[in-house]
């Protein structure tokens, strides 16, 4: 069995606990844990070719969560899963998005046929966290017994959403941000300019601009009421996460300017002058921020909750 793991940036722990676990023989069902973008999908699908089930063998078995609009189309199911592939260095996750009860069936009835003959099957199951109460209960039947020869590998940044007795059958793997030259080793350009150690969400912010497109929101805060509403309903067809995420991100710039921590950060005058602010005033937008991203999970009044934010962010 060739080992793989070399191929991953970073993330010691997990290589040694999952080394540990190959070398006893000692597979069980894995729960890869920590943030988003520092590598959990790729070492997953690593991990499946150490085992000898690259993407492109029939062994392998993949699942991701997919959009609502999708989910009675069986074969547009299996294109937009294709997204999750390794070769595909950004993967972002659309409002809505679920891990479907026919998904998890399909995948049982595939590993109700035999593997061959001292072949290993490796079930890959992104942002785990993501099944709908059906499809989590169906998999809990399988996780118990699985059948011969195979191994489920989940992912997961919000394990707190999976269900107990999931969580319970399967060995947690952590995984962290990454250093700073750790990042530039993926990202393989630019700084970690918000000390975010997450290669995946700098990809995002880079490529989709998204501080750019905020920033002279960020500037003008707090928003008086008409220009909250106009811009509350300018969101309306938008994802709300692209505005809350990077005004979180440059709170938070200012938060390490007020306390004298992240020196080797460019700061700009806005940056600098809500830095001026009182420090509870800036963690108090921290955690309205955290607050409102959460809150996107439980499908709130979005406008509501959009309005509520700027006329509040100081």
């Amino acid at each position: 069995m060739t080992d793989y793991l070399d191929e991953i940036t970073g993330q010691n722990t997990a290589k040694r606990f999952i080394r540990a676990a190959l070398n006893k023989g000692n597979l069980y069902n894995f729960l890869f844990v920590g943030p988003r973008g520092v590598g959990k999908r790729t070492f997953g699908f690593t991990l499946a070719k150490t085992l000898g089930c690259p993407p492109s063998s029939t062994n392998f078995m993949l699942i991701g969560p997919i959009p609502s609009r999708i989910k009675d189309k069986e074969e547009k199911i299996y294109e937009y899963t294709c997204q999750y592939l390794p070769e595909n260095a950004l993967v972002e996750l659309e409002d809505r998005s679920a891990i479907l009860i026919e998904q998890i069936r399909h995948v049982i009835q595939r590993l109700m046929h035999m593997p061959e003959k001292g072949a290993k099957r490796v079930v890959l199951i992104l942002e785990a966290d993501w099944m709908t109460d059906e499809a989590a209960n169906c998999f809990l039947k399988t996780l118990e017994e699985p059948p011969l020869d195979t191994f489920f590998v989940l992912t997961s940044s919000r394990p707190d959403y999976l269900l107990p007795t999931i969580r319970s059958r399967c060995r947690t793997v952590p995984f962290s941000y990454l250093r700073e030259e750790q990042v530039k080793t993926v990202v393989f350009d630019g700084n970690d300019d918000y000390l975010l150690g997450s290669p995946g969400e700098m990809l995002v912010l880079r490529d989709r601009q998204l501080t750019e497109n905020v920033y002279p929101l960020f500037k003008k805060c707090p928003l008086d009421p008409e220009t909250a509403v106009s811009t509350t309903f300018e969101y309306e067809r938008k994802k709300v996460i692209d505005l809350f995420y990077p005004l979180l991100l440059l709170y938070r710039l200012a938060f390490y300017r007020k306390i004298g921590q992240g020196n080797t950060i460019q700061i700009n005058d806005a940056i600098a002058q809500k830095s001026e602010l009182p420090l509870q005033t800036i963690v108090d937008a921290l955690v309205l921020l955290n607050k409102s991203i959460n809150a996107l999970d439980r499908n709130p009044n979005r406008l509501l909750l959009l309005f509520n934010v700027l006329v509040k962010l100081p």
